[in-house]
């Protein structure tokens, strides 16, 4: 019986030495994976149009790591507000790149939070590149927020003026402002166009200088996208069926959709979940549709279907519903493929 009683206590001391030990392996094993993963480049990007091209460029890079920041399930991003575990990940990343133009609201707090932190504005690069990338002038600016910015343009000259202060001052107070409101349309990746400059914006911020130009990984990535976004994209020779014509929207991104194949927006409702539209307005807007003899208007299902009604009901105007890609699979070839799609859709309507 006693002789029993050692081994029971013999046995159990070899099963608490047994978990230990594979307790201590585990533990062991995740430390150093943590220090691991604390090697990479972790890369945060604000929404699915610029992960999709950062995802590309970075395909199979070592030492980099891809990661979009939470995202509304619907609404527009540009009143969304960072949750606390993308504030937590922004903490560990060490570059954010964001499509910008006004699209992220937030930008101001992230860069008062983490002032080291490397931006990619794929917008601000767009709009600065002074025709290098040959693209700047296709971005598109809101009436009334262009007005305003005038009006602060006009507002700091008179200063300049009155106060005395040198040209140097101005410029820098200026430019600040417009870094982070540009009074644009800044869905600027409906347009395939602008899409290829956002994709070299980010491959010029991620890619180190390379004086001898050679091929990297990134840089065959960047390349081999920049291929298939000009092959692959089939636009069904809208941008000849379309050219000149007059279409309506009713999402501010489609824009850049009519753009993209030649057609003239000639009356805009931006509709999204807390747009109230008023009788006048809806009037004013069935009358535009008429009178410029529309046949084509851009919406999207959630937001325009019961405007879509109306108009289909009391005009000659095909509605078509379209994707504006800021919800998405997060695929790597979902840009093309959502494109396509558009582009399919405005066909068949045809």
């Amino acid at each position: 019986m006693l002789k029993n009683k050692y081994l029971f206590v013999l046995l159990l001391l070899c099963s608490i030495t047994v978990v230990c030990s594979i307790g201590t392996f585990f533990y062991v094993k995740l430390n150093n994976e943590q220090v691991a993963s604390e090697d990479e480049i972790l890369v945060m990007t604000s929404c699915n149009p610029v992960y999709i091209a950062t995802l590309n460029i970075l395909d199979g890079v070592e030492g980099y790591r891809v990661q979009n920041l939470s995202q509304p399930t619907t609404g527009c991003l540009h009143d969304y507000t960072l949750t606390t575990e993308d504030m937590k990940n922004l903490s560990k990343a060490d570059v954010l790149v964001v499509n910008g133009g006004g699209m992220e609201g937030y930008l101001d707090d992230v860069m008062e939070a983490y002032p080291d932190l490397k931006i990619i504005d794929t917008y601000e690069d767009i709009e600065h590149s002074n025709g290098i990338f040959g693209m700047d002038s296709l971005l598109i600016e809101e009436e009334e927020e262009h007005d305003h910015e005038e009006h602060e343009h006009e507002e700091d000259d008179e200063r300049l003026h009155l106060e005395g202060k040198g040209d140097h001052e101005v410029v820098d107070e200026v430019s600040d402002h417009h870094h982070h409101d540009h009074g644009a349309n800044s869905h600027i990746w409906m347009d395939d166009r602008l899409f290829k400059c956002q994709v070299v914006s980010i491959a010029n911020g991620l890619m180190e200088p390379n004086p001898n130009r050679e091929e990297t990984p990134m840089s065959k990535n960047f390349f081999e996208y920049s291929q298939k976004l000009e092959n692959d994209i089939d636009k069904q020779g809208l941008d000849k069926t379309l050219a000149g014509s007059n279409v309506a929207i009713l999402h501010e991104a489609f824009a850049y959709t009519a753009q993209s194949v030649g057609a003239n927006v000639v009356a805009t409702m931006d509709l999204d979940e807390e747009r109230q539209v008023s009788a006048g307005e809806v009037s004013e807007f069935i009358n535009e549709i008429k009178e410029h003899d529309v046949k084509l208007v851009f919406a999207e299902y959630d937001y325009g279907k019961s405007m879509g009604d109306l108009i289909e009901e009391q005009t000659d105007a095909k509605v078509v519903y379209l994707e504006t890609l800021v919800h998405g699979d997060y695929d790597a070839d979902s840009y093309i493929a959502v494109q396509n799609s558009n582009y399919a859709k405005i066909k068949n309507a045809l």
